[in-house]
């Protein structure tokens, strides 16, 4: 072999197996990743990636709305932090190794109150001249309410018959027409009925008690009216009653009658036409107790001229529900025929108002049905016509919309309406917002710091998420270091208990059940206060040293546990499937006089309200 040619080989051997490149690379493999502690706060390109990706994981239209949501409202859902901020530092910090930990500031979205929902999707109903009318009073002859004549005076007791059957707890937004001023008072017409068609026989009840004959609607020429006679082919033997719908004379006073009427054929027998009064009427005239009307002002009885009777005094039956009845009897000598144009009946109400038209708003209200009853939802305001005027270009179409939003004026209708607030006043405002069609909506509103704030479910968030070696994940982790505050919470505890409250010292800071001070900030461990002297215990008795101690230390706990129920009434048991735990860090001062700051771990078993914990370690 050529001499040169060896030594290219021995060069080219020596090239390709260089020793140093594996050590090197032995190196490199044994070197740790590097640690690091973080801080980091989503920027609006994070939200918008994030968002891109739930849309990309969404399986349903819901999810596929959640996570457009996070593109514009630039916050996240329950769960959205643990499963896509993790992505987010693994491409930010690849280099970054086990044991990093990164603090999170991201926006939380806690989503709507779920009471704002009920309201926004509870049922509405308007009501209807005739639902005014069923009402009575004066509510049923002007259909509105009014100051002397409230709407939760009438509305309970319409929405138990209307919604008769209804599941207890049912919420119902009732629209209705609200006069600002009373009415003017005066005489009114009650009842009006001008048997102008058949229609009036849906209405009336016509009873026929002897005889083929019964009362009908005639007319004659532009004159209809109610008609009844015995005489067909010849005089016949009839007993026909015909008896007016319910007429409430609640809320009127000097109710009257008058009729306009004719009768023909009468010959002077009077008693063939009869009308009637009652009160205990229910569908069978047999039995219900009639009073006669005596009218003066009568026709001839022999004609067919129509005439108007004077108004009879009805103030025996102010206030009381009646029937009118008419009453036709005929013999086989004598039918006459009786034709009634129309009946009215007045009644006198008082009133305030100088004007016989006030001003009418529409208003509306939220009634529950509890326990068999219907009453007002408290804390709940709906906008009515009047209010959207006076804050201008709203009232133009009594709604809201993204150009005229409702955050540019209802704090400033809130402070002005409600002028003597306090501090944590709460009220819900309901109105209506226009987007492609007018809808219901609501908002929370809380006075605080001489103002009016809407709840706004975004808030911001820190998490601590974890660098495993391989990936981040969230860590929910609730860290703290106790305070004076704290420590006052579980002297608190102690004090309100009865069967404890004999533990706390005279000056209200300091227990020694589970040994909280507030004044030093720590916990007393010292056996020697427990067994015997002014906070003796009859726990501690027959205990060696290291037994109380053991007892002392078990109570520390469960006095952290009391500060932990307080401190977080609305703890979650689990974030993401991540069990909670909560690591606080408190100071114990020992038997010989030291003091050692502890750190011990807590773990949410039960969410709140009332949430449970447990020691851990």
């Amino acid at each position: 072999m050529n001499k040169l040619f060896k030594i290219l080989l021995i060069i080219v051997a020596l090239s390709s197996c260089n020793p140093m490149d594996d050590i090197n690379s032995e190196m490199v493999k044994q070197t740790p990743a590097p640690q690091a502690t973080l801080n980091y706060t989503l920027t609006n390109a994070d939200y918008s990636e994030i968002s891109s990706q739930a849309l990309a994981d969404a399986t349903n239209k819901s999810d596929s709305a959640l996570a457009k949501s996070i593109n514009s409202t630039k916050s996240l859902p329950e769960g959205y932090a643990a499963s896509y901020i993790p992505p987010i530092l693994k491409a930010m910090y690849p280099a970054l190794g086990k044991g990093s930990n990164a603090h999170v500031t991201y926006n939380f979205n806690n989503g709507p109150l779920p009471y704002i929902e009920e309201l926004t999707s509870a049922g509405q109903y308007t009501l209807a001249d005739a639902d005014y009318e069923s009402m009575g009073g004066a509510v049923s002859i002007f259909k509105y309410f009014s100051p002397s004549n409230p709407p939760a005076d009438f509305i309970p007791a319409f929405l138990k018959t209307k919604y008769a059957g209804t599941a207890d707890s049912t919420l119902k937004l009732i629209n209705y027409k609200y006069a600002t001023t009373d009415p003017s008072g005066g005489e009114v017409t009650v009842f009006d009925e001008e048997f102008s068609d058949s229609t009036f026989l849906n209405k009336f009840h016509a009873v026929n008690i002897t005889g083929d004959q019964k009362w009908t609607a005639a007319s004659y020429g532009q004159s209809q009216y109610a008609k009844m006679s015995g005489y067909s082919g010849g005089n016949q033997e009839n007993e026909d009653w015909l008896v007016s719908p319910a007429i409430d004379l609640n809320g009127f006073t000097n109710p009257s009658l008058q009729i306009d009427q004719a009768i023909n054929y009468i010959h002077g027998q009077w008693d063939q036409v009869t009308i009637l009064v009652s009160t205990d009427y229910t569908g069978d005239v047999t039995t219900a107790t009639w009073n006669p009307v005596t009218i003066t002002t009568l026709p001839t009885g022999s004609d067919w001229t129509f005439v108007t009777s004077e108004k009879v005094d009805l103030s025996a039956y102010a206030g009381k529900t009646i029937y009118i009845a008419f009453k036709y009897v005929s013999t086989t000598s004598n039918s006459a025929t009786w034709e009634i144009d129309w009946l009215k009946v007045y009644g006198t109400i008082g009133g305030s108002s100088s004007s016989a038209t006030p001003d009418v708003i529409k208003e509306g209200a939220f009634y529950r049905l509890l326990s068999g009853t219907w009453g007002l939802e408290p804390g709940v305001y709906v906008l009515n016509s009047q209010d959207y005027d006076g804050m201008g270009a709203p009232g133009k179409y009594n709604n809201f919309s993204s150009s005229e939003p409702p955050d540019n004026y209802l704090p400033q209708f809130l402070t002005q309406k409600y002028p003597y607030a306090q501090d944590g006043d709460q009220l819900v405002v309901v109105y209506k917002y226009y987007s492609g069609g007018t809808h219901t909506r609501a908002d929370q509103y809380t006075f605080t710091n001489s103002k009016w704030t809407k709840y706004n479910s975004v808030e911001m968030k820190t998490n601590q998420f974890i660098n495993t070696g391989t990936k981040w994940v969230f860590d929910p982790t609730v860290k703290f270091t106790m305070t004076k505050a704290d420590y006052q919470i579980i002297v608190d505890a102690v004090k309100a208990n009865p069967a404890t409250k004999d533990l706390v010292n005279s000056y209200g800071t300091q227990d020694y059940y589970y040994g909280a001070g507030s004044y030093y900030s720590d916990f007393d461990a010292r056996i020697s206060l427990r067994p015997s002297g002014t906070y003796a215990q009859a726990d501690y008795d027959g205990l060696t040293d290291a037994e109380a101690s053991v007892l002392i230390t078990k109570r520390i706990h469960e006095g952290i546990i009391v500060l932990l129920k307080t401190k977080f009434p609305n703890a979650v048991a689990q974030v993401s499937g991540i069990d909670v735990m909560y690591v606080v860090t408190y100071t114990v001062y020992e038997n010989d006089g030291s003091t050692v700051v502890v750190t011990s771990t807590f773990q949410c078993t039960k969410s709140g309200p009332n949430p449970e914990f447990k020691f851990i370690s």
